[in-house]
């Protein structure tokens, strides 16, 4: 049986991975967000065996908490799922630093505090599984993204450090980038998202690249694949064909 710690469980596209992963009755599921409530309810759709540890991941004493409520089970995590993230839309016009600053510290700060406890357990018995949910946002700049975009990228660049790290002892690290994916917080965006998918398909995507051993995938394979192809342009020629990309859509 493979444990499978899922942090960011209870909404959104973590909320559809679990119910997805649970469909494999050889998952036994660690399922953690911030609501307990919304924990509970999730854990009855789970087919699989779970246990529901509630987590904060902007405290530093919740993951602790949780990581050593995780560890009083005996359950040996296998692979861990850092799905936990926040997202405001924002433009240069209305920036708020209060909003840059939760952003940053569940999506990048958050994943770091999460990933410091087991590591070192990962790294001592040489096998291990880490999977990021980042954001094609995180590739280069793009409009009505502040902080959000910053977050997401530096997540990408700490699952690069841990890759070049912990290949060396057979630790696998992917980081995963969704495009748009409906939820409720894509819902707070006034633009049109080009290729927007459901929660459920982004899980069913998510499931398929962590059997995988490529280090990074995206999703939806046309428009995520077209935007890292002009994210790898020198400025001059990406900011032109981001512009062509985006126009009447923004």
């Amino acid at each position: 049986m493979k444990t499978i710690w899922l942090v960011g469980a209870s909404e959104g596209i973590g909320r559809a991975l679990a119910i997805e992963l649970g469909k494999d009755e050889n998952n036994f599921l660690i399922l953690s967000a911030r609501s307990e409530e919304r924990l509970a309810e999730l854990s009855t759709q789970i087919q699989s065996k779970n246990q529901s540890i509630v987590l904060d991941v902007s405290d530093n004493s919740s993951v602790a908490k949780a990581w050593e409520s995780i560890k009083s089970t005996g359950n040996a995590v296998d692979t861990i799922i850092y799905c936990a993230g926040y997202y405001k839309p924002m433009s240069s016009k209305n920036i708020d630093i209060q909003e840059i600053e939760k952003m940053i510290d569940v999506n990048l700060s958050g994943a770091i505090r999460v990933l410091k406890k087991p590591i070192p357990e990962f790294i001592n018995k040489k096998a291990g599984h880490i999977v990021l949910i980042g954001s094609i946002a995180g590739y280069r700049g793009l409009p009505n993204s502040i902080g959000y975009g910053a977050s997401k990228s530096g997540l990408i660049h700490f699952g690069e450090n841990l890759r070049c790290e912990l290949a060396q002892y057979g630790i696998k690290v992917q980081v995963i980038n969704p495009g748009f994916v409906k939820t409720r917080l894509t819902d707070l965006n006034n633009f049109s998202m080009p290729s927007i998918i459901s929660a459920e398909d982004a899980a069913k995507y998510i499931l398929k690249a962590m059997n995988r051993n490529s280090f990074e995938s995206r999703f939806p394979f046309a428009f995520a694949n077209t935007l890292k192809l002009i994210s790898k342009l020198p400025y001059q020629l990406y900011f032109k064909m981001l512009g062509s990309l985006l126009r009447d859509r923004l």
